[in-house]
């Protein structure tokens, strides 16, 4: 787990020209210079663009883990490798340090995807599309290619887990969904497991010329229920632009792929995590260069769970 405490300039580091030599060594020893510079948006890694003459890479570096990150980074690039052999949308893992001897600190290297996250707009359809199109896309990758991977936790496990990490203060928001996700983990069904990619959100995904060429950050991939890529979705949806477009993404994810069932209690569960984290949601923003009030944001939150929960009693 990444130390929240972390500043800004701390996860965005420079490297000393030692580092960035041993990196040049590692990386590409032909290579006659390295240039590095941060990569802005992430919050659960440090991350950085490596320049080697004309070929570019990207390092996400793990700064601030504890307990075992070595083996934390050694099953995300394996994860990595075996599901960019299955879809193009991947970066390509290249190189893993898990004892972090270039540069002091466990990080794995990886192929750059042209392009940058694009912010979504209520007024942009076609944005809508495209995103559940990717979503569409991963969780159609065949489940007997993915072997290796992990199986997600169940929904049992994955209750107890968000509820062992409560806010630091008080919340009311927190406590009406916490008192009614027992009832409805009850009464789940579930739906048949995929690829799921466990952070599916517009900032971990990257455009070029309008279009969605790449989807990153595939540390917490498992296989698993795919209303949970579609609840995160939403969340970020419903926080950014409001219920239009995260309604409109799931009439056309669901038109591709069939009805979803537990939707509601997955959208509850989403919801947690944004009570939870919500001001370091908005500094990820902010570092997007996408302005968004935090009094907004909760407004927007607070608005969503309350139609969750009056969903629950219908």
């Amino acid at each position: 787990m990444i130390d929240e405490h972390l500043s800004v300039a701390e996860r965005r580091r420079a490297f000393s020209p030692t580092e960035c030599e041993r990196l040049r060594v590692a990386l590409d020893p032909d290579a006659t210079a390295v240039e590095v510079r941060p990569l802005m948006g992430g919050v659960d890694t440090a991350t950085y663009a490596v320049r080697l003459g004309h070929r570019d890479v990207v390092l996400r570096v793990y700064r601030g883990w504890k307990g075992d990150v070595a083996g934390k980074v050694k099953r995300d690039y394996a994860l990595l490798q075996t599901v960019s052999a299955n879809t193009s949308l991947a970066p390509r893992p290249i190189l893993c340090d898990a004892p972090g001897k270039l540069v002091g600190e466990p990080l794995i290297a990886l192929t750059m995807l042209e392009g940058a996250p694009l912010a979504p707009s209520s007024q942009n359809a076609g944005w809508t599309d495209q995103l559940a199109a990717a979503l569409v896309a991963i969780h159609a990758i065949p489940v007997a290619r993915l072997a290796g991977i992990e199986r997600d936790r169940t929904p049992r496990e994955r209750l107890a887990r968000r509820l062992a990490d409560p806010p630091r203060e008080p919340d009311p928001v927190w406590d009406e969904i916490v008192a009614v996700l027992p009832g409805l983990l009850d009464r789940v069904k579930g739906n048949s497991p995929t690829l799921i990619h466990g952070d599916f959100w517009f900032g971990n995904t990257v455009w070029q010329n309008g279009r969605l060429s790449g989807v990153v950050d595939w540390g917490g991939a498992r296989v698993g229920d795919p209303a949970t890529d579609v609840a995160i979705a939403r969340a970020d949806l419903r926080l950014f632009t409001g219920e239009r477009p995260a309604e409109d993404f799931l009439t056309r994810y669901e038109a591709a792929r069939g009805r979803l069932s537990d939707l509601v209690f997955w959208d509850l569960l989403a919801a947690l995590d944004p009570i939870r984290w919500l001001t370091h949601w908005i500094a990820g923003y902010e570092e997007l260069g996408v302005a968004l009030p935090l009094g907004e944001a909760r407004a927007r939150l607070e608005r969503w769970v309350a139609a969750d929960l009056r969903a629950t009693n219908e």
